[in-house]
């Protein structure tokens, strides 16, 4: 996961961040003898500015998403096409538990879906299509460190985590 984070920055924001810096000290060179060129440069800035911060909104949002504790596990499920009925809040380990897991796993499952069942919070995503050996062990990982249990069948996924 810090691997990930590191790439993203040094391929990702360094890199639109040092076009920027280029782009604006061009912009400032061109001031002087050339104005109109110079507002060109800066024009054509912002659009990449803009870019830039997108994607550092996602990569902060690949980190801890905004909307799990806004909207609890409940929203931020849903927001990754996972159904689900109205989930009460839980610890925050446990949320985060299951809400990485099932992002790590999602795109790669035809159907998935989490549910309360007394004081365990299941997780099932079926259909599961070539899904690496990394994904899995960062799901596994996860759902252990809360004490749950996660287990692979044929193209299926499921996992149970204790919530009291």
């Amino acid at each position: 996961e810090r691997r990930r984070i590191e790439e993203a920055l040094h391929d990702g924001v360094q890199q639109d961040l040092a076009a920027t810096v280029v782009a604006v000290e061009l912009a400032q060179e061109l001031l002087e003898s050339d104005p109109a060129a110079a507002r060109r440069v800066l024009e054509e800035l912002a659009p990449q500015v803009e870019a830039a911060l997108e994607r550092v909104r996602a990569l902060a949002g690949s980190i801890y998403p905004s909307i799990l504790p806004a909207r609890g596990l409940t929203g931020a499920l849903r927001s990754l096409d996972v159904e689900t009925a109205d989930l009460e809040r839980y610890p925050l380990e446990v949320e985060e538990a299951v809400y990485f897991s099932c992002r790590a796993l999602r795109r790669r499952a035809a159907r998935a879906r989490v549910w309360s069942e007394g004081a365990t919070l299941r997780l099932e995503l079926v259909g599961l299509t070539s899904a690496t050996g990394g994904e899995l062990s960062h799901a596994r990982e996860r759902i252990a460190a809360v004490g749950g249990q996660l287990d692979l069948s044929a193209d299926c996924v499921s996992a149970a985590v204790p919530v009291r």
